[in-house]
């Protein structure tokens, strides 16, 4: 009979874990000779021993957990240890290398090709895992197994190699998404041509980059299109129009807000547009809406197509030029979101908290009777419907209020993008931002751009607001020396540098005042059918604290 006959299974045998040796039955026969006479006359009764199939399972555990050291009772323990030593030093000099700067790591998800690598890695990763976690199951079991045996260690596996690859196919479903999201926002940048997109050397540290660059100026534009109103490419009007001019060193942003309905835009001193348009972007009136700033995207490169021959952004390239000429600075890049895209990016994120001092109504201009109202209070979670109509809103207020409340959502915006919820709702906010963005920035920049985010996070915001007949701006005939003096004092104000040899246009001369533009009192109706009752708009500071701007401070 056979040593297996003799000795049948699961009474103390260990001869399944460690292949040649022989079986030996648990004994106290070996207990030291020391022990006290009395003690040992008593009875001792035998412990009741670890089935092998028991332990085959502990052992897939911890091999699922700490790779390499289910193998250890095995003939391949050699190998596995050094599996779990390799492992163990590669994780820890990925920790000390995101650790020692964090932001420099994240520059991985600026580029394509990189995260390409790194998708295939995960999958790979997670293939090979769920292998070990199979082999060492199949290697530390018994030989022989009943039928409910063989099925716990089929449930057993299957749950550890779930609990093991599902993060690391999260993993790649982000970077495949983040590939994505690159190669369809700036990926095509890289092939196009622009006639005002600046010349920087990116194959460079951040510091060096930023040290060649010490300010950054982005025009963000809001296009005033979405699925319910398709406009045609002369149609299409810039309803919101910001430049955030950033301090590259210190993050410090000023954020400037120019009306949609500002007129005579002036374009740089000696180019080609400011040649045809001498007085600015005029007909000689200050009322004729399709001269107004929000007007020249479409209009212009339609008008004179053969100056935008050189470039793939003709809008984008006619409207930086005009900030540039009416605010004096030089406008590297610029970002446009539409309506659709604004909504789904504050729903991908889980919503915005913005701070509602008076109540909104949901209608877009004067006339149209409300819906139903945004109600007044502190720190209000809205999702991307009513964020939209936060900022869009100008029934019952005017164009100048909803340009106060469309920075407070960028803050919220820059705010709420923390490393959390970026990853807890990446795939969302990836998919939302693809449909939502167009760009001139390049790839190649990301990488930088990232490091200034960080900056961006831990640096102050001030805002330079124009509104019409306050701190002597006049919408239908602008001063636009003075407007380059307030931005300059914000500037300066929050430590910077103001731009060297400020591009100031001289303001043409004065035309007659439209009688449409002349300043009128806010109208405030608390709801539909109440009586008007007329308010003063609030005067907004020259330059403004964000901070303070987007305070709960009811009216």
């Amino acid at each position: 009979m056979s040593d297996e006959q003799d000795h049948p299974l699961g009474e103390g045998y260990d001869a399944y874990f460690r292949p040649g040796s022989e079986p030996r039955r648990a004994s106290y026969e070996d207990e030291p000779t020391h022990v006290s006479q009395a003690v040992a006359d008593e009875p001792v009764p035998e412990p009741r021993p670890v089935h092998p199939f028991t332990r085959s399972l502990g052992w897939t555990t911890l091999g699922a957990f700490l790779p390499g050291l289910g193998l250890l009772p095995t003939r391949l323990r050699k190998w596995g240890i050094g599996l779990f030593v390799l492992i163990m030093v590669s994780l820890v000099a990925v920790v000390i290398y995101v650790a020692r700067d964090p932001f420099e790591a994240a520059k991985l998800a600026t580029r394509t090709s990189d995260l390409l690598a790194l998708c295939v890695a995960l999958v790979v990763l997670a293939l090979l895992w769920v292998t070990l976690i199979v082999g060492t199951h199949l290697i530390t079991r018994p030989r022989r197994l009943t039928t409910a045996q063989r099925v716990v260690g089929a449930i057993a596996v299957g749950l550890l190699a779930f609990v093991v690859s599902t993060p690391l196919a999260v993993g790649a479903r982000y970077s495949w998404d983040q590939a994505n999201l690159i190669k369809r926002v700036f990926g095509d940048n890289d092939d196009k041509d622009s006639g005002t997109r600046p010349t920087i050397d990116t194959d460079r540290p951040s510091d060096e980059v930023w040290k060649q660059h010490p300010r950054l100026n982005i025009l963000l534009v809001g296009l005033d299109q979405s699925a319910e109103r398709e406009y045609s490419p002369t149609d299409v009007s810039t309803d919101t129009m910001m430049v955030a001019s950033i301090d590259t060193q210190t993050g410090d942003m000023v954020l400037i807000q120019v009306p949609r309905n500002m007129a005579k835009t002036p374009f740089p001193p000696g180019s080609e547009l400011a040649a045809i348009y001498p007085d600015g972007y005029t007909d000689g009136s200050g009322d004729n809406a399709a001269f107004f700033a929000n007007a020249i995207w479409a209009h212009v490169p339609a008008e004179h197509p053969d100056l935008f021959t050189n470039t793939d952004y003709p809008g984008a390239d006619a409207l930086k030029l005009g900030m540039q000429g009416a605010l004096g600075l030089k406008i590297d890049y610029f970002v446009a979101l539409n309506i659709d895209g604004l909504v789904g990016l504050i729903d991908a994120m889980g919503g915005v908290t913005l701070n509602v001092n008076e109540r909104i109504p949901v209608a877009s201009r004067s006339g149209q009777v409300a819906r139903e109202y945004i109600e007044p209070g502190p720190n209000k979670k809205m999702s991307g419907y009513y964020a939209m109509w936060y900022a869009r809103s100008r029934a019952e207020s005017t164009d100048f209020d909803r340009m106060s409340r469309q920075s407070c959502v960028i803050k919220a915006v820059i705010n709420q993008a923390d490393p959390q919820t970026m990853l807890t709702r990446y795939e969302a906010i990836a998919r939302a931002g693809t449909n939502a963005v167009s760009t001139d920035i390049p790839s190649n920049m990301l990488p930088h751009l990232v490091d200034l985010a960080e900056r961006v996070k831990d640096g102050s915001m001030s805002r330079v607001l124009f509104v019409h007949g306050q701190n002597g701006y006049v919408t239908y005939e602008p001063d636009f020396e003075m407007m380059q003096r307030r931005i300059a004092d914000a500037i300066t104000g929050l430590g910077g540098t103001p731009p060297d040899m400020p591009l100031v246009t001289p303001t043409p001369t004065p035309t007659m005042v439209p009688s449409s533009q002349t300043p009128t009192p806010t109208v405030t109706v608390s709801k539909p059918g109440d009586t008007p009752s007329t308010t003063e708009t609030p005067t907004p500071k020259p330059i403004e604290d964000l901070d303070d701007a987007c305070a709960y401070n009811p009216k």
